[in-house]
């Protein structure tokens, strides 16, 4: 998983299943029948929740991908264990690991999100080539949370035809409801806008490079 975090408090959600470092391991290798979803919160912890019934995991994977995921006040999650709410302001993000995810529920103008590694900023130059062969544009955002969260995203849409459309991309980013995403290892995540401290993308977007203080990123330091 690309997320990342420093000094990350994780509270596990058992549900009733042994969490002794072997079984854990034998646990983590999704398969299409299990379904793990990580909640990151703005405290920064990350709670786990995991459902191995097929029929129960594909429901969940499908009220997942709303994009009004996060306008409810609370996110509720149940078993025959316990139930768990947690106020959706605070969440973050939304990490469902699985090996069969649901399609997602792109933004008007989105081809693709899917979370990358640091490779794929050295390699910019040969997405976008690809992506222009392909009549696509390319952009990488890398997405930082209240919690200390961190993730990036290689963004894929149809080609802006005008600066003004180039500036709409930007601007509908960080006013959607949810940022769904797929995940590199498998599965979907969602992430709360309202919840992103920097989003950070590249190459600049023409018409708001022009409009913004001129000064190069050099490092973001958390105290």
């Amino acid at each position: 998983m690309n997320t990342n975090r420093n000094n990350t408090h994780e509270e596990i959600a058992t549900n009733g299943f042994d969490t002794g470092d072997n079984k854990w391991k034998k646990f983590m290798k999704t398969t299409n029948f299990d379904l793990t979803l990580d909640i990151c919160t703005e405290d920064g912890s990350r709670t786990r929740f995991h459902q191995n019934d097929p029929q129960i995991a594909e429901k969940t994977l499908r009220q997942l991908v709303t994009p009004r995921l996060f306008t409810p006040p609370l996110l509720m999650l149940a078993s025959e264990h316990s139930i768990s709410a947690i106020p959706t302001r605070t969440i973050d993000m939304i990490l469902a690991h699985t090996a069969s995810p649901s399609p997602l529920p792109l933004p008007s103008g989105w081809m693709d999100a899917v979370e990358v590694n640091d490779d794929a900023l050295v390699n910019l130059a040969e997405l976008d080539a690809l992506a222009a062969a392909e009549n696509k544009h390319v952009m990488l955002a890398e997405i930082h949370t209240l919690g200390d969260w961190m993730i990036r995203l290689k963004l894929e849409t149809i080609v802006p035809a005008t600066i003004q459309e180039k500036r709409q991309l930007w601007n509908h980013l960080l006013d959607l409801p949810a940022i769904p995403f797929r995940l590199q290892a498998g599965g979907i995540g969602a992430i709360n806008p309202a919840n992103i401290v920097r989003a950070t993308v590249c190459p600049p977007i023409d018409g708001v490079a022009e409009m913004a203080l001129a000064a190069d990123l050099m490092q973001s330091i958390r105290s």
